[in-house]
């Protein structure tokens, strides 16, 4: 997935300053093209205005920040008439593999601050969808379909582990300038996350997309968005 991407650096202004520019640049994003925004400020009021601006426009997800800085990266959708859980946690599967395969692509080509950065980014983004879905939907999927103890989310939490563990093995080798242990943890990493994320893309976000009415739908789809 190749988006193109502009990033606006909003951090020497105020935080009424940043949500003006933000929104005047998210005007003129056309579908598959986003944005990454770099405040200083703590960047959710920023996104709700976006959110109560341009109504099912945009997706967010956080990138890695630092003290005082905050980083977001805002994905112009193709407008559908109700976002979903499928929707969103997909696209995010979809940014994250990108992360993964542009991270090898510069080790490949022996640019280790590149590979590192992004095998950073990756790691960081993909331990946040983790968090979003066992702090926020896999509790939402339990109670509106009753299964807990020995239902999918038991599995996905005990595949997560792994998960973690293979990741935080690429990016170490990566900052080791470690190329073999790149592909090496990355072959690890593909064998459990491909069919991770397809039984989650398949299974358990359609059944909490119909177990959900509309209202509850976007307010969960939100909540992840921004959690």
């Amino acid at each position: 997935m190749t988006v193109k991407t502009e990033t606006l650096d909003a951090r020497a202004i105020n935080l009424d300053e940043a949500r003006t520019l933000v929104l005047r640049r998210l005007e003129r994003l056309k579908p598959g093209q986003a944005l990454d925004i770099l405040t200083a400020n703590e960047p959710a009021p920023i996104l709700r205005a976006a959110l109560a601006e341009f109504p099912l426009a945009f997706d967010f997800s956080p990138l890695r920040a630092s003290p005082g800085q905050w980083r977001y990266h805002i994905f112009r959708r193709d407008t559908r008439p109700q976002r979903t859980v499928t929707d969103y946690l997909a696209w995010d599967h979809d940014r994250l593999d990108a992360l993964l395969e542009s991270s090898l692509d510069h080790a490949r080509r022996q640019d280790w601050a590149g590979a590192q950065a992004l095998a950073e980014d990756f790691e960081h983004g993909l331990n946040r969808h983790i968090e979003i879905e066992e702090g926020i939907l896999f509790p939402a999927f339990e109670r509106a379909t009753g299964l807990f103890a020995d239902g999918p989310t038991q599995v996905m939490r005990h595949e997560h582990v792994d998960i973690r563990q293979f990741v935080t093995g690429l990016v170490d080798a990566a900052r080791r300038r470690d190329y073999d242990g790149m592909e090496r943890h990355r072959a690890d990493l593909l064998g459990v996350l491909v069919p991770h994320n397809m039984k989650e893309e398949s299974v358990l976000y359609p059944t909490t997309d119909r177990f959900h009415h509309e209202a509850e739908l976007e307010s969960l789809v939100l909540r992840l968005m921004l959690g």
